[in-house]
């Protein structure tokens, strides 16, 4: 079959199959003695393949070594790390979805991809809105170890008026900690897209900020995939945003 026939018969542009032919997905069997590409019937199903790869956005490189590799456990791996991307994509899309089709703008509320992190989490107890001196003496712990930190973080874990919490900073991802009190828990945090909501009102009433966070995602139908986390950051770390994780996302290759 010559280029015209193959695009014919499996419904697949001409522009398509030179694309193919210049990224070596696909190779014409052989040339004619007036130099035309010619195909063969058994080339039908890999182009039928290709093309339906290309539409569910596998990239070029990953299809390549998909039709190259003839080990099935190998072709079975790269099927399911495909299927995984494209429901961390799906979700992704959902998240972008929700927000868009929600009241945001009238509740304050953005969206915020938070970057992967290691964060150092002590465990503190005091009264409601007073945990500086605690976050005040584990940074200068910190600092008199060399370890840099960037952000500040607050995690609630129970009690009412006189409450117990993780106070967490966040360090380079690559950063080799040693030398720490054994009270400390060392979390690798993923890559997050998080609601949030900038609260710039007293400390003391920081809980107005968690029912309001809370109320939006429950009423616009977000699912949480960790708790509410307090972010301070800015001069002094004197700006506080809460943030709450809903999808865990993954960069791609092209």
């Amino acid at each position: 079959m010559n280029i015209k026939e193959f695009s014919e018969r499996t419904g697949i542009s001409k522009s398509a199959l030179r694309y193919y032919e210049e990224k070596k997905l696909l190779f014409p069997k052989n040339r004619g003695a007036n130099g035309y590409r010619v195909y063969s019937e058994d080339q039908i199903t890999t182009v039928k393949l290709i093309s339906s790869l290309r539409l569910t956005d596998i990239p070029i490189k990953e299809i390549k070594g998909y039709l190259l590799d003839k080990d099935a456990a190998n072709r079975q791996k790269m099927l399911e790390e495909w299927i995984d991307n494209i429901k961390k994509s799906r979700d992704m899309l959902n998240v972008s979805l929700r927000y868009l089709e929600s009241d945001f703008s009238n509740k304050d509320i953005y969206l915020i991809e938070k970057s992967a992190e290691q964060i150092i989490w002590f465990t503190a107890e005091s009264k409601k809105g007073e945990f500086n001196d605690h976050f005040v003496k584990r940074g200068n712990e910190l600092k008199q170890l060399n370890i840099p930190f960037k952000n500040c973080y607050l995690k609630y874990l129970s009690g009412k008026d006189f409450i117990k919490v993780q106070i967490g900073f966040g360090v380079p991802i690559d950063l080799h900690i040693i030398d720490l009190s054994e009270d400390v828990f060392i979390e690798q945090m993923p890559q997050y897209v998080c609601i949030a909501l900038s609260y710039k009102e007293s400390i003391s009433t920081i809980q107005k900020g968690y029912e309001k966070l809370l109320s939006y995602a429950l009423e616009h139908k977000w699912t949480p995939i960790s708790p509410v986390i307090e972010w301070y950051y800015g001069t002094n770390y004197s700006e506080l945003d809460l943030l709450l994780p809903v999808t865990q996302i993954e960069k791609r290759g092209v």
